[in-house]
């Protein structure tokens, strides 16, 4: 009875890795599928064959809280959204949780805080900041979160939006004068112009603070991984390993959230 009792004991610790499973599965792992674009240093890129990258260690690190494995799918972000709308994927690295989302998506708790910043190329020298994008055109990754973001910044439309698909082309087009100034994230921005060599810097204050979370479809497959992360993700702040993370690709705790720190309550709206 009681070799009986070790057993169903053990089966309900090992539900994760499916205890239900037949003898010949017992070690193999469940699988998350992550979607992610495949040139999204410092988040995710590939060296020497590995993924690498912010996004790729948080991941990691939840996958081994959870017993999962991790399947990384890539596409362009177009693709990744897709792929996350019609359940190739179970979650996308690197992912704003805002109210229009979470009308598609139920999201974990956040696991870092990004800010909106504006790259300009390094010879210009008349763009400071938002206050200085009056008439001027600003280019977006399309369907990413920036372009809303600045709009929340541009009440009075002042600025003209265009978007591409793929940074590299919106690099090349603000290096090239076509356009004015890239709206991209804080961290993708330094970590792009110094990993790429790019002619190009930021400029002005971070703006637009938003938290980043692992959305999920709302189903059962979704809900339960869904809880299965926030527990991951719980242990991790606890324990440290998201400030480490953090600081290990980025100098600084990006999972505490900045909102109330000066640099990102100064930044004013474009003003007529």
């Amino acid at each position: 009875m009681r070799l009986l009792t070790l057993a169903l004991l053990a089966c309900s610790i090992l539900t994760l890795n499916g205890c239900d499973k037949s003898s010949g599965q017992a070690d193999d792992p469940p699988v998350l599928r992550v979607g992610t674009s495949p040139d999204g240093y410092p988040h995710y890129f590939i060296e020497n064959g590995i993924a690498k990258g912010f996004s790729v260690d948080i991941l990691n690190a939840v996958a081994d809280k959870i017993h999962y494995k991790i399947q990384w799918v890539t596409s362009d972000w177009v693709g990744v959204l897709g792929s996350l709308e019609t359940g190739k994927v179970d979650t996308v690295g690197n992912f704003a949780d805002t109210p229009e989302r979470r009308q598609k998506y139920d999201f974990s708790v956040p696991y870092y805080y990004s800010a909106a910043q504006l790259a300009v190329s390094k010879n210009n020298q008349s763009i400071h900041g938002l206050e200085d994008m009056k008439g001027r055109t600003v280019a977006a990754d399309l369907g990413s979160n920036y372009a809303k973001v600045l709009k929340e910044f541009d009440p009075q439309n002042q600025i003209n939006l265009v978007t591409f698909e793929g940074q590299d082309v919106i690099f090349n087009a603000v290096a090239q004068g076509k356009v004015d100034a890239y709206v991209s994230g804080q961290v993708i921005l330094l970590g792009q112009i110094k990993h790429k060599h790019l002619p190009l810097k930021v400029v002005g204050a971070p703006f637009g603070v938003k938290q980043v979370a692992l959305p999920f479809k709302k189903n059962a497959r979704g809900e339960d991984l869904r809880k299965k992360v926030n527990l991951a993700l719980e242990q991790l702040r606890a324990d440290g390993t998201l400030k480490k993370i953090s600081e290990k690709w980025f100098d600084t705790d990006l999972s505490i959230n900045p909102t109330a720190t000066p640099s990102t309550q100064t930044v004013t709206p474009v003003k007529g």
